[in-house]
């Protein structure tokens, strides 16, 4: 047995490309409107951040959903399960999710870009900037739905892999919430790496913020990622033995301990303390940051769909 191929082997490494976007596109759009009502408020458009997120995360969306239709076994089929939705299957209830999500994420950004695009449509499409003005009343309704399926967008890529009943390791009801927190640090970082290539300034107020919420965001993936390993091991059995097959020696043991909880958990808490002492950040520092942390969701979400299938209850 191998690390990327074994006999239990359902789901190939395309699923985890997915579900990091997935994540990646929820977690930017969850600090875009943090960024805006926290600490920006109307000149949220001219941040380089802000503008970052929302590229990153339709981008993301419609990356993720292109890999999902191309791993079908009958990919020219895929507008059937836009149409058709099953109650009972999670991963109908995902993509009615992510299409309801994706309204209110381009409904937001019209809000949010709202003066920039009308002063571009002004003298040529008069009815976008009525539409426009229209759209701005609910600004507050959609920002609230939109929270609330940013938020279930990044749990729901833990819940895909969690109702697999014959997979131990998946079969964790932690797994959502460790999901959707690396989701959420997965987003800030693009936005950080995004924002310092827009030129946006590494040490203005957007990246301070975005810190303050990294740093407690990111202590607790570590606490859930303890929880879900204390959780399989405690249980016994088939959990147990999934569990150390994951972390133990191999390969997957490596990406564990040093992708993962080195690079991609540690290294990034401590450059986010060494900023937050420090007087000034730098565009090095940020962008390295960002990359870390994203290099370790995409280590943590192949480690879990591999690792996760490998042993059968």
């Amino acid at each position: 047995m191998s690390a990327f191929h074994f006999d239990s082997l359902v789901w190939h490494w395309p699923i985890a490309i997915y579900l990091f976007l997935a994540g990646v596109s929820a977690g930017a759009m969850f600090f875009a409107v943090l960024l805006k009502h926290a600490c920006l408020k109307d000149q949220a458009y001219r941040s380089g951040f802000v503008q970052a997120a929302c590229i990153v995360a339709p981008i993301a969306v419609l990356a993720g959903l292109g890999i999902l239709v191309l791993d079908l076994t009958k990919p020219f089929e895929f507008w059937k399960i836009l149409v058709f939705y099953n109650p009972t299957s999670v991963m109908s209830l995902g993509v009615v999710v992510l299409m309801i999500y994706q309204v209110f994420m381009y409904a937001w950004i019209a809000i949010t870009f709202r003066k920039p695009i009308e002063d571009w449509c002004r003298p040529r499409f008069a009815f976008i900037t009525k539409l426009s003005e229209k759209l701005a009343a609910y600004e507050a309704s959609v920002t609230g739905l939109l929270i609330i399926f940013s938020v279930a967008l990044g749990a729901y890529t833990g819940f895909l892999l969690s109702a697999q009943p014959r997979f131990p390791m998946l079969n964790n009801p932690v797994l959502p919430l460790l999901f959707l927190a690396s989701g959420l640090s997965s987003g800030s970082a693009a936005s950080l790496l995004g924002g310092v290539l827009l030129n946006g300034n590494p040490n203005g107020k957007e990246v301070h913020f975005i810190h303050r919420v990294e740093i407690p965001l990111i202590l607790g993936e570590i606490v859930l990622m303890f929880t879900f390993f204390a959780g399989l091991i405690l249980s016994g059995g088939q959990s147990k033995m999934a569990a150390f097959t994951a972390i133990g020696e191999g390969f997957w043991g490596w990406v564990f301990w040093f992708g993962i909880m080195g690079l991609g958990l540690s290294a990034p808490l401590a450059m986010n303390l060494f900023m937050t002492a420090t007087s000034k950040r730098k565009f090095s520092y940020v962008a390295g940051t960002a990359c870390l942390s994203l290099l370790g969701v995409i280590l943590l979400r192949n480690f879990i769909l591999y690792t996760g299938q490998m042993t059968i209850s």
